[in-house]
């Protein structure tokens, strides 16, 4: 399996990034073929890249409920999520859509709120994926308001699942 992994934030000493570094330690455990493209410093994943893409990775921090606006434009832009497209479907070989992410505020008040970038995920960008495709969330809630051992102990979970395929 092929997989992709799209980091985006700006910070390279973030938790996000660290977030993006476990991701990639557990692949390499697993041995999983992989590109990672930090949207802040690297060139953005073309459609080609994405043709041969059966897990798309997506690591970022969820600020105001959803997705940071640099990886919304590259999902509409690249990931044939523009209405205009029409029929352009290059998401088409994913199997796999896994969002690891971060948030400032409470589960509940995620809930509460309508989860506008899960939801974004499940309702707009799944939908362009293989027809089989499964999503995946993998989320820290208040992030801002947990003990450094918890977000360790995160970061180890977060591994340990890509380590396992």
């Amino acid at each position: 399996m092929t997989t992709v992994v799209v980091q985006a934030h700006p910070v390279p000493e973030s938790l996000n990034a660290a977030l993006c570094d476990r991701v990639e330690a557990g692949l390499d455990r697993a041995g999983s073929p992989y590109r990672v493209h930090r949207l802040a410093t690297d060139p953005p994943p073309q459609p080609a890249d994405l043709a041969v893409c059966e897990h798309l990775v997506l690591v970022y921090p969820t600020w105001w409920g959803g997705q940071p606006a640099q990886l919304l434009d590259w999902l509409h832009d690249t990931a044939g999520l523009d209405p205009a497209d029409g029929a352009a479907r290059p998401l088409a070989a994913v199997d796999r859509l896994t969002a690891v992410t971060s948030l400032g505020s409470s589960r509940l008040l995620n809930i509460m709120q309508g989860e506008w970038g899960r939801r974004h995920l499940r309702r707009n960008v799944l939908p362009v994926c293989a027809p089989s495709a499964r999503f995946q969330w993998l989320a820290l809630y208040k992030v801002d308001r947990r003990p450094r051992e918890a977000v360790a102990a995160h970061l180890d979970v977060v591994e340990e699942r890509f380590a396992r395929g």
